[in-house]
């Protein structure tokens, strides 16, 4: 393809998004905040104000926060092998095959990235992965997906099948990044002549709503921009400024393009969860500054005073005496309107809480002044459900990476012998693979949210103990379930230890409340060296063990007719007793 291909091809894709971006602009205004966010909501006409002190609670982004604290965690992997042979083999394959995927992750920092694209796929209605390769500290290429901005990225035509083919994304790079990246642009930027000449104008393609503040990957929106067309046949990287392809990356996937594209469950439109509550965040905002205004009004209101002031100038304040002639009044006009607009707001809050599905219990908020339990959990299973439909969302395309990522691998470096390292299940591991025999076609994984997945931890251990409980999962998938517990095979190793400590020191107390001297002095050790507890415990009761070896030893010879001390009994004694015994 050539530049203008590219160029014109960039320029029909970003058409395709064009009713969307409007919304998409506005909603990135009011997440950012600041005046552009007044702005959003208020009206483009409010140039100079101070959009610190108004009084508009940003809403949508403390329910966006909430959501997304509910979304951004990694699933559980699970591998299954095509062969079908359940063989020790076969298990160790696939154990091998989720240890590799799970380096994938941490390389990639997938635990950083879920986060970030929690807060995304409910915003904008969709995010964006780009499959590329990334070296270690040792050269070793493992392939990563890189995360992109939605507001710069436009996908291709959809289908019936709700998967794009092409994709391309606008990104404005710092200069010195972009001629270390493409060495081939020193000569463009060092040379005035040719920045006057010029290349392709991409403002209409970049952006058409007049905020131009920056974006996630460049802050202060300094730099130049460069154009990424990924399609089937590989990724186009134009610098539309100096017109020229700086580079070309072929794609070596059979599956499909290089990029995955997670998109929300919609009507027919691409839109995200809180496009509908645009006006009324809007209506929300002019209330509340209509009300602080009401209210300052309210407090203080004139004085109208018919008659005659005998003391001279009417005094206001603290302590204050006026004198008036007889028949006078002194009228405050009475304004109840704050209190409308405080229930106006109320109205506006609970209809913008419905449409966004941002209860109030997210907030530590009781929705009821007297609830039970089971009243709160029917309020919460919508949410809940919400929840399940983007986790099912995520896991989907998390799987369309994971393909991708394992195809690229045994493509790319089929015979690379290479290091993995990481944690799987709270363990360490460190090892080799070599992606053509390790991997060896099996790209097909399975993403799974727990059971307890987007709960917090006082409902997780509630929860858990229920299931553990009636027998539905057990101990480990628990500690699985729970955050912050890691290396769970050292977790149990203690926690087994504990128990067979304290049935031993049980035992001990028991055999020293019997009489037991030996019992007694163990006691007495421990009570002296309590940090050597495990120390005297095992000397105490290996001790115990080799005297009742002896003793049931002692006991066999004398049914043998042995007596301790002189010998084994011959073959033929043994026949004789079996015979006398008979």
């Amino acid at each position: 393809m050539l530049v203008n291909d590219i160029i014109n091809r960039a320029l029909i894709l970003r058409n395709m998004h064009d009713n969307a971006l409007v919304d998409r602009a506005r909603f990135r205004a009011i997440m950012n905040g600041g005046a552009d966010g007044i702005r959003a909501l208020l009206g483009s006409q409010l140039d100079m104000m101070d959009e610190s002190v108004l009084p508009a609670p940003n809403l949508l982004m403390s329910g966006l926060d909430r959501l997304a604290q509910k979304l951004g965690r990694v699933p559980n992997l699970r591998v299954d092998l095509t062969n079908p042979r359940d063989s020790e083999r076969s298990k160790r394959k696939k154990d091998k095959l989720e240890r590799i995927i799970t380096s994938y992750d941490q390389m990639q920092n997938l635990k950083g990235q879920l986060p970030q694209v929690a807060r995304w796929l409910p915003g904008y209605g969709f995010a964006v992965w780009i499959i590329t390769t990334k070296r270690d500290s040792e050269g070793n290429s493992y392939p990563v997906a890189e995360l992109r901005d939605p507001y710069d990225c436009f996908p291709g035509y959809y289908g019936a099948n709700q998967t794009p083919d092409e994709l391309v994304t606008i990104r404005r790079v710092p200069i010195s990044d972009l001629m270390e990246m493409y060495p081939e642009l020193k000569g463009y930027f060092n040379n005035p002549d040719k920045k006057k000449k010029g290349g392709v104008n991409i403002s209409t393609i970049y952006n058409n709503t007049g905020i131009e503040d920056g974006s996630w990957e460049n802050s202060d929106d300094n730099g130049d921009n460069i154009i990424e067309y990924m399609n089937e046949e590989g990724t186009y990287i134009v610098h539309p400024a100096s017109a020229k392809i700086v580079d070309f990356v072929p794609n070596p996937l059979q599956s499909g393009p290089a990029f995955v594209v997670a998109k929300r469950f919609s009507f027919d439109q691409l839109q995200g969860q809180f496009d509908q509550t645009i006006g009324l965040m809007s209506a929300m905002a002019k209330i509340n500054i209509m009300s602080v205004i009401a209210m300052e009004d309210a407090v203080f209101t004139e004085t109208n005073v018919v008659g005659e002031i005998e003391s001279g100038q009417y005094r206001k304040g603290r302590f204050a005496v006026n004198y008036l002639t007889p028949g006078s009044q002194v009228v405050k006009p009475v304004n109840n309107l704050p209190y409308q607009l405080f229930e106006q707001v109320g109205r506006i809050e609970r209809h913008l809480r419905v449409v966004a599905g941002y209860p109030v219990q997210d907030d530590a908020i009781s929705p009821n002044s007297f609830v039970t339990g089971r009243g709160l959990e029917e309020l919460q299973s919508g949410v809940s459900l919400m929840v399940r439909e983007y986790q099912q969302i995520l896991s989907k395309a998390l799987e369309d990476i994971d393909y991708k990522r394992l195809e690229l691998d045994e493509v790319l470096f089929a015979e690379k012998r290479k290091p993995l390292s990481g944690y799987i299940r709270g363990a360490a591991f460190s090892e080799n693979y070599t992606p053509k025999s390790d991997i060896n076609k099996n790209y097909k994984t399975t993403r799974v949210y727990g059971t307890m997945a987007g709960f917090d931890e006082p409902q997780k251990i509630i929860t858990g103990l229920q299931l553990l409980q009636a027998g539905i999962i057990d101990r480990q998938t628990m500690q699985e379930e729970m955050d912050g517990l890691q290396d769970l095979t050292k977790i149990n190793d203690r926690i087994t230890k504990e128990r067979a400590e304290r049935v031993l020191f049980e035992s001990l107390l028991a055999r020293s409340q019997q009489g037991d001297m030996q019992a007694m002095s163990a006691i007495t050790e421990i009570y002296r060296n309590p940090n050597k507890i495990d120390d005297i415990l095992e000397s105490f009761f290996s001790e115990q063990l080799e005297q009742q070896q002896q003793q049931q030893a002692a006991a066999l010879a004398q049914q043998q007719g042995a007596v301790p001390g002189q010998g084994p009994v011959s073959v033929q004694d043994v026949f004789a007793q079996i015979a006398a015994g008979q």
